[in-house]
């Protein structure tokens, strides 16, 4: 599904720390003596890099980097502090290049890896990714964010027990992580082991009480056991806290699990009162009408036609619905015989 896929993807941004840009200054600062006047001239506008860095002047601090290269190609501070620039803009490619001549500069630090792995990653090569990611675990095997990145990428690729193992392991390397708990959570949904991706989700919440998309994620996988109950109970303490139309479906579809479609429909329609083109609501308001429609002997044809009406406004707001398309052929003729 799409949005598991942006959800996993979600995982993967790294920012640059304070202490990360000072300790690339002290670096930079204490090798000024060790080099001759062309290298300390590099040094020197790389300097006024991370000072721009640090004033929020990012257009200023790539330009010194990159003057910085012109003079002294091989200065490792700044392609990296470059290709994290890069990175942060979403220009995945730039950044790649970076990363990837950092990797032949100083092919031992296994952090140069990790970002290039994060880089090919964006970019949807994910061959390279997991080569990249792998040589960093080589040269670290206790590195979680890599294990982590790798789990996501197996899983894209089709290599479910691969992807179970290293997200497994990230938890295990860094058991206090809310974002290693909740990715091994995706993973695990996303193979289909429902009951095995509950307590990971529960994991991160007790790490991050207050991250509203956690609780979303433990409610879709406990809707997925059909454990609608503590399913509508997590909703409704949500909502509270976040009232999106998303939100107000879920909760209905917890009502819908249990049967209870007058329920469902209250909270679908509360989620068009919220934003009136959320049409999946429009479509399980349908599918809740038709539900009731034909639970019992006795079919009440005005729910039929409240399906009917509720996916045709669906349609008029998308009409790239097939599977809502083919519902409406389905119900669009009454029944042969009305009780």
């Amino acid at each position: 599904m799409p949005h598991r896929q942006t959800r996993l993807r979600s995982t993967l941004t790294v920012a640059l720390s304070a202490a990360i840009v000072s300790a690339l200054l002290y670096t930079a600062i204490g090798c000024v003596a060790r080099n001759d006047a062309a290298n300390q001239s590099a040094i020197q506008t790389y300097v006024q890099g991370v000072r721009a860095y640090e004033k929020g002047d990012t257009e200023k601090a790539m330009s010194s980097f990159q003057e910085a290269l012109a003079k002294q190609d091989d200065l490792l501070m700044a392609r990296s502090m470059l290709g994290d620039l890069y990175r942060a803009r979403s220009d995945y490619e730039a950044a790649r290049q970076q990363y990837e001549t950092l990797t032949h500069l100083d092919p031992y630090h296994y952090f140069h890896y990790y970002r290039l792995g994060l880089s090919y990653q964006f970019l949807e090569r994910l061959n390279e990714a997991a080569s990249s990611y792998l040589q960093a675990i080589h040269l670290k095997p206790s590195d979680a964010p890599s294990n982590m990145s790798l789990g996501t990428v197996y899983l894209a690729l089709g290599k479910p027990a691969d992807a179970v193992a290293y997200a497994a392991k990230a938890a295990e390397l860094d058991p206090k992580s809310a974002a290693a708990w909740v990715n091994l959570g995706l993973i695990l949904d996303a193979n289909g082991e429902y009951a095995k991706a509950e307590s990971p989700y529960r994991k991160a919440l007790d790490l991050d009480s207050n991250q509203p998309l956690i609780q979303l994620y433990l409610a879709e996988n406990l809707i997925q056991q059909k454990k609608y109950s503590d399913a509508r109970s997590v909703m409704s303490e949500l909502i509270r806290v976040q009232d999106t139309p998303l939100h107000r479906k879920r909760l209905g579809d917890c009502y819908a699990g249990e049967k209870d479609f007058a329920g469902a429909i209250q909270q679908y329609q509360t989620a068009l009162k919220l934003d009136a083109n959320y049409y999946p609501a429009l479509n399980e308001i349908g599918a809740a009408n038709i539900a009731d429609y034909e639970k019992g002997l006795t079919l009440d044809d005005s729910k039929r036609k409240a399906a009917l009406d509720a996916w045709q406004q669906s349609l008029s707001i998308k009409r790239e619905q097939p599977r809502i398309v083919a519902l409406l052929q389905k119900y669009s003729k009454a029944p042969m015989f009305q009780p």
